[in-house]
């Protein structure tokens, strides 16, 4: 039997395995090369956990994008006999005058999603959550959470039962183009492809930097976990996935749980406090805590979400590589459709894993950008 194109896929992250995936399942002989193991905290998939939700303010044009990928982690979990969704429900609160938190409800709406709004009495009585006065929460019953592990390993798995390649503590130098792309890895040797991907997360504006040259910015997040108060713990284990839009910033947490790390996990997606924040080098990145990293947790803790104070037990640095918009980038390098490149996921990116490799193989295979992706152009982040 014929195969398809040989194609060679740069970082085996949450975008690479779900792209080697695809792009297997299509009749590709694919090899992913990825620099360190293939679950890592190295990039942007730390943490153990991710949120997946259909009240999205970055846009309603998200969310079909949403509910194919949340069919497809499914169908994944049902064949390699691994819950990889677990279904909690999403529970956001804010106030009224707070843009992003009106684009959440305003998504609901836009696309059809089930949500129930109720007052901040009635957010006080169902969560434990001290929503102000003069505050909503909007809650929507298909939220929940991935586990991000079981999720990367049941692609690698699945794409490496239809054939794909996988070499871990491989570094890639240059991707070399000409009659045919090469890649050159870091000890001097080339590869030849007929396709190359790259989805090299944080490491992307150093691998490609012509791609989208001063537009992508590598920002270091902080996930923590506390250990609450045992006499809290059943109230906290039954929450749903959160997120409050509060003048502290964007923050978001899990229920009390043990993926990964026994406690209760939160983290600040966006502060306000310093809005032209610095970007990092993923190379030089610090990567060790500080008290300055947990205080703006703990506060948010003391002023919303009391019942989840306690010692912080853990806490990991997460990469986010950030287009201005914070819209994804998914688009071929200039002039030459051999080489895609699929980046800025802008810390809200795991949850779409599978159907953005969905897409990214169709535009391989076929050598066109299908319709979902044109949203995502790199013309339209100025490139």
């Amino acid at each position: 039997m014929a195969r398809g194109p040989k194609v060679i896929v740069i970082g085996g992250g949450t975008m690479g395995s779900a792209t080697a995936w695809a792009l297997a399942a299509r009749g590709a002989e694919v090899t992913v090369l990825e620099r360190f193991s293939h679950v890592h905290e190295y990039g942007s998939h730390s943490g153990f956990t991710r949120i997946i939700r259909e009240s999205y303010h970055e846009g309603a044009g998200y969310v079909p994008l949403v509910r194919r990928a949340d069919a497809l982690w499914q169908a994944v979990g049902e064949r390699v006999g691994e819950r990889l969704l677990v279904r909690t429900g999403m529970v956001e609160f804010g106030p009224e005058s707070d843009p992003e938190y009106q684009g959440a409800i305003a998504a609901c709406r836009a696309a059809e999603v089930a949500h129930e709004l109720m007052d901040a009495a009635e957010a006080r009585r169902r969560f434990p959550i001290a929503v102000p006065d003069g505050w909503t929460a909007c809650f929507t019953p298909s939220g929940g959470y991935l586990r991000v592990g079981p999720c990367l390993e049941a692609l690698k798995r699945e794409a490496m039962s239809l054939g794909a390649g996988w070499r871990t503590g491989v570094r890639v130098r240059e991707v070399a183009l000409g009659e045919r792309p090469r890649v050159l890895l870091e000890e001097g040797t080339l590869l030849p492809a007929d396709q190359v991907v790259v989805t090299a997360g944080a490491y992307l504006p150093g691998l490609l930097p012509g791609f989208l040259p001063g537009k992508l910015e590598v920002l270091r997040r902080v996930l923590a976990w506390t250990r609450p108060d045992p006499r809290e713990v059943p109230r906290l284990a039954a929450m749903p996935v959160w997120a409050g839009f509060t003048p502290r910033g964007f923050m978001y947490g899990f229920p009390h749980g043990e993926e990964g790390v026994t406690g209760f996990k939160l983290a600040c997606h966006v502060p306000t406090a310093d809005p032209e924040e610095a970007a990092v080098d993923p190379e030089r990145v610090d990567r060790s805590i500080h008290p300055a990293d947990l205080a703006p947790l703990a506060n948010f803790l003391e002023e919303y979400l009391p019942a989840g104070r306690g010692e912080f037990v853990h806490a990991t640095v997460c990469l986010y590589t950030c287009t201005p918009s914070t819209d994804f980038v998914i688009d071929h390098v200039p002039g030459d459709r051999r080489v895609w490149v699929a980046g800025g996921f802008s810390g809200h990116g795991f949850k779409f894993a599978p159907a953005i490799g969905e897409l990214v193989a169709e535009a391989v295979v076929t050598g066109e950008a299908p319709e979902a992706l044109r949203a995502f152009a790199r013309a339209r982040h100025g490139g």
